[in-house]
């Protein structure tokens, strides 16, 4: 029986509904790019930082939740968002509300793409982490990688949201590639619409443009963050986000390993890093 798909025009105003259904859902993540513009200004203090966050009465909450986690060090307790921000300093911040934001965006189940929520959030928060961490030796900005890392198949969100509107019930199972699987089913795919979402939130272009063109071999080339990002994406699914293993095998003979500069030894003790980071982030998030 083959598998129904939709008119390109009945497909294109369903796509339209659900970003702005998304929109809508997680409209704090205007926020999450607000707060991107802010810290390239070299202006912007504590307050003004802080102004923005408290405009979200729930992110506010779990930015002092996750600042309270290990990694960001142990001492008195915090209880407002001023000293969250202090406490972690201007270098973390973005990721800290990212960390935050993520309970609220990526805690929801994938049945499209046989992914948990702890699955999905484990995979794009590796991502994250493990990407910033390798941005000072790719010459790039720590808060952009991050934020590509971290936020690169959000479009599956939107894709997830379509086939449950729809009641198609069909299931990507690794066989082929996900986006010829997403192509072949609705029409387009995740990375498009990711960026499209991201563009609808007013992240910055050096975001959104380069998420809509992550999957692209030539953009991987030209970017090193974009090889990066696909060598963590291979390393999370390689180990079938499993967080807790003690060990994770490394993805052999991917572009990047082949790169100037590129350190086995390096990669091995940031892998480990992002793997701790999730594990400590990810038991603030449960026990809240």
């Amino acid at each position: 029986m083959s598998t129904p798909t939709p008119s390109p025009a009945a497909a294109k105003e369903d796509f339209r509904r659900a970003l702005q259904k998304l929109e809508s859902l997680h409209g704090n993540m205007a926020v999450l790019s607000s707060l991107g513009l802010l810290l390239r200004d070299t202006n912007t203090g504590i307050d003004d930082l802080a102004k923005l966050l408290q405009t979200d009465g729930a992110l506010s909450a779990n930015v002092i939740r996750v600042s309270n986690s290990a990694i960001y060090g142990f001492g008195a307790r915090i209880h407002t968002v001023e000293d969250a921000l202090i406490k972690v300093g201007f270098n973390q911040i973005l990721n800290l509300v990212g960390a935050a934001l993520s309970r609220q965006v990526f805690m929801k189940d994938l049945p499209a793409y046989n992914l948990t929520a702890d699955d999905y959030w484990a995979y794009s928060y590796f991502c994250g982490v493990l990407v910033e961490n390798q941005s000072g030796r790719l010459g790039q900005s720590a808060n952009d990688a991050y934020l590509i890392g971290l936020l690169h198949s959000i479009g599956r969100v939107v894709i997830n949201e379509l086939l449950l509107k729809t009641k198609i019930e069909v299931y990507w199972d690794r066989s082929i590639p996900c986006e010829e699987w997403e192509t072949l089913l609705i029409g387009f795919r995740h990375d498009e619409a990711g960026a499209r979402l991201l563009q609808a939130w007013k992240f910055a272009p050096a975001i959104w443009r380069r998420i809509e063109c992550q999957k692209y071999p030539q953009a991987q080339a030209e970017d090193p963050v974009l090889l990066t990002l696909d060598y963590a994406r291979a390393c999370a699914e390689l180990n079938h986000y499993r967080l807790a293993e003690p060990y994770w095998k490394l993805p052999e003979n991917h572009p990047l390993t082949l790169t100037p500069g590129f350190d086995l030894d390096a990669m091995t003790a940031d892998v480990e890093q992002a793997k701790q980071v999730c594990l400590q982030i990810r038991s603030q998030l449960i026990a809240t």
